[in-house]
């Protein structure tokens, strides 16, 4: 029992070890000398858990891919209003992108594979169908003004989210005290007014 506990400790010391590193420098920039640094474990310990910096970033990305898929989810199964879930699913998205290492370690190393394959990640377009529904939803009902494109605002709302991502550094809470969020919400809350008003 005693040896199950000390591996699960350093599996999940090794995860955020190379989290934090792939969410800073993404997966070419990315090195095992530095996670074995962050770890302060041996070289040999880290094999024990991981055969290759590969594996590390398999394992980053379906654990990101499990807790995305939750996320919208949990949004699209909401009763409240369309704005307040958008509201809610870019506060929600943005604190974990910043607080989460794990989860934007998984950000970073999907989008940059699809952008080096020249295409955009199975997450940004399905984040993108659920604001372009979203968006529609809430014209129907009043709540955005119908004369807007749905298209270009959940295109706005998407450069919004992935924006910050990339140009905010992340920070731990302790440190952040909610900044980031806080910056989201002046941002959607810039924004709700003019998308309100009718389109001149």
């Amino acid at each position: 029992m005693v040896k199950q506990d000390r591996a699960r400790r350093t599996h999940a010391l090794v995860l955020d070890a190379a989290a934090t590193e792939f969410a800073a420098r993404g997966f070419a920039a990315t090195n095992l000398h530095a996670v074995v640094r962050r770890t302060g474990l041996t070289r040999g310990a880290l094999y024990g858990h991981f055969a290759s910096k590969a594996e590390l970033a398999a394992e980053l990305t379906r654990q990101f891919e499990q807790r995305w898929r939750a996320l919208l989810t949990a949004a699209e199964g909401s009763g409240a209003s369309p704005l307040r879930v958008l509201d809610m699913l870019l506060t929600q998205l943005t604190d974990r992108a910043q607080h989460d290492v794990r989860f934007s370690a998984g950000l970073r190393l999907v989008t940059e594979k699809a952008w080096a394959e020249g295409t955009s990640a199975e997450q940004v377009e399905q984040l993108r169908a659920l604001l372009l529904h979203l968006v529609v939803v809430a014209q129907d009902s009043g709540g955005i003004d119908p004369g807007h494109k749905p298209e270009a605002l959940s295109q706005l709302f998407l450069a919004v989210l992935l924006g910050l991502h990339h140009t905010v550094p992340a920070a731990p809470p302790e440190r952040d005290g909610g900044n980031h969020v806080v910056q989201t919400r002046h941002v959607w809350r810039t924004l709700l007014p003019a998308m309100c008003h009718p389109v001149i």
